[in-house]
């Protein structure tokens, strides 16, 4: 059994990764392909709706019946096709868990799988008229249907108006008023120029050692390549402040702030993202965080507060659950806490709390398929190639003067208040 954790990348081909995850925790082998390209529009669009047929089978499995079927004949495997966003990346991601062949009596069922993946990737039979036309109204209904959940909605429209002309003021599910241009056949065509040019990692996650798994991945996934994607874009600096007011039926205000930092993984800023990091935690990004203890707990200025970091953008948020009169206060008692932490004002107890915090995160993903997964995309995506042990090990380094440092280049760009009448 293989120690928890053990990670390889191989290049299969110009573009094409390897990473296995050599881990001997569960039963089954988990197998996640990534097509990712630079999100963009309107190529935003067309990602999106060929991720939805790509979900709708192969030349052998043409319906969702039989697709249905062929994956409960793999021991009721799991398969899920989902478009999603890393950063200012776009990614139509595959995934596939099935039963280890070990604990069964029938072999091949790991190579059936990838087969089918290798298949769903290549074999373009859902790229039909009348499919097409269904999953535009699908699709339609669930960006629509994002509507409902507030915060979440606040949350995009921030960035929508933080970061126009950006990468990350796009949505990955794309823009519905493109959709009733997309034909068919332009889109299988638009679909093969992808699989050629962007690039495709793929995560094995498993029982399993290299020499096993690797003959087999450039077997089904090494095809014939062309030209590599574009640079990534570095992150703006802060524009003009900016207030952006919407009004509808909410009970509860949604507030949500746009910050940009100068600090993006994978960039320039790399040296400075673990003082990032450790500076979100204490900003925001945790339960004894200063926004939740000072204003939910101390003075009740609002339900919920919180900070995240966009790693790959530069970008710090913070929303909140707020009562529409206290806007004013509760954004101006975020600036007091920005300010406090650009004069150098730390307590070393949330330091070393944030620090056990990130420690417990890191070294978790050994054993957090889901969260290694991940992890490993983005280094891929950003060209590095830093082990979770790694960054901890620069987290545990990072002094006050630095945390300082960073704070002092986080500059307010775009407040969002979402209230009622």
């Amino acid at each position: 059994m293989h120690t928890a954790g053990q990670f390889t990348r191989v290049q299969l081909a110009d573009g094409v990764y390897l990473h296995l995850h050599s881990i001997g925790l569960y039963k089954t082998i988990r197998v996640d392909v990534c097509l990712s390209t630079p999100l963009c529009a309107p190529r935003h669009s067309l990602v999106a709706l060929s991720s939805r047929l790509l979900a709708r089978g192969t030349h052998k499995l043409p319906d969702v019946q039989s697709l249905n079927r062929f994956i409960d004949d793999l021991y009721g495997a799991h398969y899920s096709v989902q478009v999603d966003r890393l950063g200012e990346y776009q990614f139509i991601h595959l995934c596939l868990e099935v039963i280890d062949d070990n604990f069964l009596g029938e072999k091949g069922i790991l190579e059936r799988g990838l087969t089918f993946l290798r298949d769903v990737l290549r074999d373009g039979s859902g790229f039909q008229r009348d499919c097409l036309e269904r999953e535009k109204y699908r699709l339609a209904r669930q960006i629509a249907d994002g509507f409902n959940d507030k915060l979440g909605y606040a949350q995009r429209r921030c960035s929508e108006e933080m970061c126009r002309g950006e990468p990350m003021g796009l949505s990955p599910l794309g823009n519905p008023g493109d959709f009733a241009a997309v034909q068919a056949d332009e889109l299988w065509a638009f679909h093969c120029e992808r699989t050629a040019a962007d690039r495709l990692d793929l995560f094995v996650s498993g029982d399993l050692r290299l020499e096993q798994i690797q003959p087999l991945m450039e077997s089904l996934f090494a095809w014939e390549r062309t030209a590599s994607q574009p640079q990534r874009q570095l992150p703006r600096i802060a524009g003009p402040r900016r207030e952006i007011f919407e009004c509808q039926e909410v009970r509860e205000a949604k507030m949500v702030l746009g910050y940009r930092t100068q600090v993006a993984y994978g960039s320039n800023g790399t040296n400075d993202y673990p003082a990032l990091a450790l500076l979100n935690l204490i900003l925001g990004g945790d339960g004894p965080s200063r926004l939740f203890k000072h204003l939910r707990e101390e003075e009740g200025l609002c339900y919920y507060i919180a900070s995240h970091i966009e790693a790959l953008s530069g970008l710090l948020f913070v929303a909140a659950g707020i009562e529409t009169s206290a806007y004013r206060e509760v954004r101006d008692k975020v600036e007091e806490q920005f300010q406090a932490l650009r004069s150098g004002i730390f307590d070393p107890g949330e330091i070393e709390a944030a620090r056990r915090l990130l420690r417990a995160r890191l070294l978790g993903l050994a054993e957090d398929r889901e969260g290694f997964f991940r992890y490993q995309l983005r280094e891929g995506l950003t060209g590095g190639s830093q082990s979770p042990q790694g960054l901890w090990q620069r987290i545990e380094q990072v002094s006050v003067e630095e945390l300082t440092r960073v704070a002092d280049g986080i500059a307010a760009d775009t407040a969002f208040l979402l209230h009622g009448t």
